[in-house]
C-alpha cells in the first residue's frame, strides 16, 4: 500500500476491502465515498443527458432499462467519452482526489485504474437487468462501482453470483456505492414499484482499445 494513502482512509475501507476480496462485492453507505453535495450535483449532471431504451444488452443478455450514456466502451475502440459537457462534469466527480485513496484501499492496489464505460441507468416498475458477465462486454474490466441515485423504489436488488455457486443480494440505498468485481455473474431483480436510478461505471487497468472480439 502506498505511503500517500492516508491512515484515515485505510481505516475506513478495510471492512469494504475485506468484504470485496472475500466475496467479490462489498456495499459501502452513504456519505462515505461522496459528499452529499457531490450527489447533488451527479443528479443535476446526469439529468440533463438524452435517454434511451435498452432491452439487449452487450453481453447478451436480456433487460428492460432506460440508459443515458456518460462513456461508451466499443469493441476494437479507444473508451469515447459522449454528451458533453454534462458528462464530462460526471466524470470529473469520478475521478476526484479523495476517490484515489479510496480506490487504492478498495482495490489493494497502488495500479492505475481507467474508467473505461459510464452510464446512467433507470429502472423502472417490472424494469429487470438479466444475468450477465461486464467480462463479456470488455475482457479488461476489473470492478464496477454502482452510485445509487433512487430514492424511493421497491425490488430492484443486486445479486451475485460467485463461481462457487452463492449468491450475494445487495439492496442499495440512496447514496451508496455498490462495488464489484467484473469477473462474477450478477443481475438486478424486477423493480416492483418506484425508480432504480443508478451511475455506473467500470474501472480497468488497461486504457487502449477493446480488446473483446466482435
Amino acid at each position: 500500500m502506498s505511503e500517500t494513502v492516508e491512515a484515515a482512509a485505510v481505516e475506513i475501507y478495510r471492512p469494504f476491502a475485506e468484504e470485496l476480496e472475500r466475496t467479490g462485492s462489498t456495499l459501502i453507505p452513504a456519505g462515505l465515498v461522496f459528499t452529499d453535495e457531490e450527489i447533488t450535483r451527479l443528479e443535476g449532471l446526469q439529468a440533463q443527458i438524452p435517454e434511451e431504451t435498452v432491452t439487449n444488452g452487450d453481453a447478451g443478455d436480456k433487460h428492460d432499462i432506460y440508459v443515458r450514456r456518460i462513456m461508451v466502451d466499443r469493441a476494437g475502440e479507444l473508451p469515447t467519452v459522449v454528451n458533453q459537457p454534462f458528462s464530462d462534469g460526471i466524470l470529473d466527480i469520478l475521478y476526484g482526489e479523495p476517490r484515489a485513496q479510496v480506490l487504492a484501499v478498495l482495490f489493494q492496489s497502488d495500479d492505475r485504474f481507467y474508467i473505461r464505460r459510464c452510464q446512467m441507468n433507470r429502472m423502472t416498475a417490472n424494469s429487470f437487468i438479466g444475468i450477465h458477465l461486464d467480462a463479456a462486454s470488455n475482457p479488461d474490466y476489473d470492478y464496477s462501482m454502482i452510485v445509487q441515485l433512487g430514492r424511493s423504489f421497491e425490488g430492484g436488488d443486486f445479486v451475485v453470483h460467485d463461481d462457487s455457486g452463492h449468491q450475494y443480494a445487495y439492496r442499495a440505498s440512496y447514496g451508496s456505492v455498490l462495488v464489484t468485481t467484473c469477473k462474477f455473474r450478477h443481475e438486478v431483480t424486477r423493480v416492483t414499484a418506484g425508480e432504480r436510478n443508478s451511475l455506473v461505471y467500470f474501472y480497468s487497468r488497461h486504457a487502449e482499445a477493446n480488446r473483446r472480439s466482435e
